[in-house]
């Protein structure tokens, strides 16, 4: 199924990770591929596949990743500026 129409879905590609500056208590979905989220100050590596979800539980920055190969996302509405 192709998601790149979901209004308001993110493609990730890869060695481009994504910066999310303030997204404690909002939620990612992955739509496509894998995810890696890692959270400063947070020893878990949190991989994700398409299906999962994931709540941001810390007042951190964060970096969301693609794992091998292009990932697509649905940011919680206000995760990130302009999305």
């Amino acid at each position: 199924m192709d998601h790149s129409q979901i209004a308001g879905s993110i493609a990730l590609h890869s060695g481009q990770p994504l910066r999310v500056e303030n997204g404690y208590g909002r939620r990612i979905s992955v739509l496509e591929g894998h995810v890696w989220v890692t959270q400063d100050g947070d020893p878990r590596d949190i991989v994700l596949r398409a299906g999962d979800d994931f709540r941001f539980d810390r007042q951190a920055p964060a970096l969301v990743s693609s794992l091998d190969g292009d990932a697509r996302i649905l940011p919680e509405e206000g995760l990130l500026p302009g999305a």
